[in-house]
């Protein structure tokens, strides 16, 4: 299934980094709308937030409302074949790290067991899965934090009716595209 996998993640990758950075800001946008007036994001007092690389839907805006909200914002860090978050208070305190990807100072650990978790991915279903880049680092977080609510971000462009899955694979509460949240 593996094969598979590599064939359709190359697939969904190539058709999101087609399309032009301009679409994919405007997109990015409606997408951030819809999550900033979600129940699931006002309630919500932590956040848990990536970076964007590439086309990869850009989440900056929920940061910034979060941090106007006074609400706790962490970003991943990679070690190894771990992934840890840490608390920051704006993006200055973000730098290139693993696989390009900018990370935060190891100043201030976010131990938090729930919080609302942004989770990008590569290619997503209407049931709640998603394909990452095949390295496994979200679905071991979040094993391991059952108590966060998770809110896959992606382009319509990106969902599928199904996708494979595996038995480590830990499925999403939410689906976000530019279309609104699709409970899963």
């Amino acid at each position: 299934m593996e094969t598979g996998k590599k064939e359709l993640r190359r697939q969904f990758k190539e058709a999101r980094d087609r399309m032009p950075s301009g679409q994919a800001a405007a997109l990015s946008e409606m997408i951030c709308g819809h999550v900033i007036s979600s129940p699931a994001f006002v309630r919500a007092e932590r956040v848990f937030a990536y970076y964007p690389l590439g086309n990869e839907v850009d989440v900056r805006d929920i940061v910034r409302e979060a941090w106007r909200q006074g609400k706790q914002v962490a970003f991943p860090k990679v070690f190894g074949n771990e992934m840890s978050f840490f608390e920051i208070g704006d993006f200055q305190k973000l730098h290139p790290g693993t696989f390009g990807v900018m990370e935060p100072e190891e100043t201030c650990p976010a131990e938090w067991s729930t919080g609302l978790m942004l989770v990008p991915g590569v290619a997503f279903d209407r049931g709640g899965n998603r394909m990452g880049f095949g390295k496994g680092y979200y679905d071991r977080y979040l094993a391991r934090h059952p108590g966060c609510v998770c809110l896959g971000m992606a382009y319509e462009l990106q969902v599928a009716d199904r996708i494979p899955t595996e038995e480590t694979d830990v499925p999403l509460h939410c689906l976000v595209t530019e279309k609104g949240i699709l409970n899963t």
